[in-house]
């Protein structure tokens, strides 16, 4: 069991990332819309208001986390044996298929500790440590909430995937039963 759990964790999935799965849209949105939220808050708000602000966000990244948690145990109980047994075949494993889900959730509980932290915290912060601590749990918000749009392509692809690989087996038998 220790060989699986180790195979499992948020760090492993995070050490598989492909550039192209760090350097995407969605990264690049993350970065500056929470660049973008964080520079307007310390331009038009207060402190307060950057907690107030960091408070909301807690309650998105709870339901978020819940969310991809719900979503991936929904998911991973209708995979069938056969397609298992194709996602264990290919390059990724099935390992490959889950580890988005667990990048996601890696990002919301960061963001939900950070959050909570923040609120708990930023008064007692150095009024030049603040607003960067801010723009950093900005950036994790908006990642987290674009996670659930990665985790919808991932969806998606394995989708198109169940479907070949049902027509292959349907192709399969239909040619069994003309012999």
């Amino acid at each position: 069991m220790g060989e699986v759990r180790s195979e499992v964790g948020f760090w492993r999935a995070v050490g598989r990332l492909r550039l192209s799965d760090v350097f995407s849209v969605e990264t690049a949105a993350s970065f500056v819309l929470g660049i973008g939220l964080a520079v307007g808050l310390f331009a038009l708000g207060t402190p307060r208001d950057r907690i107030e602000v960091a408070s909301l966000y807690v309650g998105v990244a709870a339901a978020l986390v819940a969310i991809v948690f719900a979503g991936v145990a929904l998911v991973t109980s209708l995979l069938s044996d056969s397609y298992l047994r194709l996602l264990q075949a290919s390059d990724s494993g099935v390992l490959g298929f889950l580890r988005p889900f667990m990048i996601a959730v890696g990002v919301q509980v960061a963001t939900l500790l950070g959050a909570v932290g923040f609120a708990a915290t930023a008064e007692f912060l150095p009024p030049g440590l603040e607003p960067w601590f801010f723009g950093v749990l900005s950036v994790l918000f908006v990642a987290s909430c674009l996670e659930v749009v990665v985790l919808m392509r991932s969806v998606f692809m394995h989708a198109l995937l169940r479907t070949k690989f049902a027509q292959t087996l349907e192709n399969e038998r239909r040619r069994q039963a003309g012999q």
